[in-house]
């Protein structure tokens, strides 16, 4: 529901109120909204924080010649080098957060290389951040991977530590991708899943090879084999689902599954088009998501959203397949619900993560208040949002984010990631697995 001359008081981190004359405290920060936009946060459900190091320097090849071209040799370098110095993967967190924040972005679901400081990072600047710890028994270089007593117990401690769903961090389980997990290890933590309350976020049917090969080895396409295994529950985040077909759809719709649409990942890498409009016309939670920067380059759900809709269109040959109306409320409020937080939506009890749209810019005047979505998903602009509030804080102010000293991150990112740029190159590994 749109409303206009509203306003929105917030109390602690929540939104207590909105509505016309509402009482007022003494003691307020009042943030003049005149001329702007007030928004839910967007909420990036499907990224790879890590991978912000890698923006612009692969294009043109498949998925699988990219992982083990691109992503497992800067896998190896990264963790190496975090061994001498644990403040890069802070870098790589705090250089992504800025990036989200400043275009609107108030969460995300951050899957692959799981370090303490991505969740101080977050603290320290405020964002709000749910950390899917990539859990992995096959394909993957050993190289990369822990033994796998070792890595189940790490993960529950690590999500004994840092798990804390009442404030600004939580901790999903991530089993990369069903080829790189056994059916034990599934199970095992379809079992942890229910035990802990925990979401789980997996790449699914990214490719069509993934299918094929999952229905050689087991006679089942990857979504039936996640109901089989026990994990088609409404915890799950399936993400991709580009090869998916009806009866996979109506399992996903009868369990409660969400599902993470990456479209311009999807378009750069040739992975095929998710069937967006049949999940959403079978009840299916459908979230949008930029997936990480090595497959996308840029952390924008504005771009995404556009995307999203356009994709969707031409696709189908039918301008009405999406609506941005649709695409408003994957960025929000089935984003909210894959995310597990209580977002997404400005009404009173919710989470304050808001942000605050500039209208007064050329390229959104005059603006149209009879499609108000059509406006914002269609003409709107990472730099257009003002100010960012996440957990009742405000974070940016003006474009300035007020958490952190931002001119430094960027200065110490760029010269880290040069070095680590120039190891790289000495890297490489190919799977014999697959």
């Amino acid at each position: 529901m749109i409303k206009q001359d509203v306003d929105v008081l917030i109390e602690g981190k929540r939104i207590v109120a909105v509505g016309r004359e509402l009482t007022i405290p003494a003691k307020v920060d009042l943030i003049d909204a005149s001329g702007c936009a007030v928004l839910p946060g967007l909420i990036n459900t499907h990224t790879h924080l890590y991978q912000n190091f890698l923006k612009g320097i692969a294009g043109g090849i498949p998925l699988v010649p990219w992982c083990n071209e691109i992503l497992f040799p800067t896998v190896g370098v990264l963790r190496d080098a975090v061994k001498e110095n644990r403040r890069i993967p802070y870098l790589w967190t705090a250089l992504s957060a800025i990036e989200m924040i400043k275009g609107g972005t108030t969460c995300c679901i951050d899957m692959d290389v799981t370090y303490e400081e991505t969740l101080q990072a977050w603290r320290e600047i405020g964002f709000r951040g749910v950390l899917a710890y990539t859990l992995t028994n096959r394909w993957v270089p050993a190289e990369l991977r822990a033994s796998e007593i070792e890595m189940r117990q790490k993960v529950l401690d690590f999500i004994s530590e840092y798990h804390r769903p009442d404030g600004l961090t939580q901790v999903f389980m991530a089993p990369s991708t069903l080829f790189l997990c056994d059916d034990d290890l599934m199970s095992w933590v379809g079992e942890q899943s229910e035990k802990l309350h925990l979401g789980v976020q997996i790449h699914i049917s990214e490719t069509a090879g993934e299918v094929e090969d999952s229905i050689r080895e087991t006679g089942l396409r990857p979504v039936e084999r996640l109901e089989k295994l026990g994990l088609l529950n409404d915890r799950l985040s399936a993400v991709h689902c580009c090869h998916i077909n009806a009866k996979e759809i109506d399992l996903l719709a009868r369990t409660g599954a969400n599902t993470v649409h990456c479209p311009k990942s999807n378009m750069k890498l040739a992975d095929g088009i998710a069937p967006v409009t049949e999940l959403k016309a079978c009840g299916v939670p459908v979230a949008v998501a930029t997936d990480g920067a090595a497959s996308n380059d840029l952390l924008d759900m504005w771009e995404e959203m556009r995307a999203a809709v356009l994709l969707a269109r031409v696709s189908r040959n039918d301008a009405a397949a999406l609506t941005p109306a649709d695409a408003l409320q994957m960025a929000t409020v089935d984003a909210a619900r894959a995310a597990r937080i209580d977002a997404g939506e400005i009404i009173p009890g919710k989470l304050a993560d808001l942000i605050l749209l500039d209208l007064n810019k050329a390229h959104l005047q005059p603006f149209h208040t009879e499609d108000v979505a059509n406006m914002l998903v269609f003409c709107a602009r990472s730099e257009d949002v003002r100010d960012t509030i996440i957990h009742g804080k405000v974070v940016m102010r003006n474009r300035r984010i007020t958490t952190i000293d931002e001119e430094e991150i960027l200065r110490e990112a760029v010269e880290v990631e040069r070095e680590l740029f120039s190891q790289r190159k000495n890297y490489q590994f190919v799977s014999s697995e697959k």
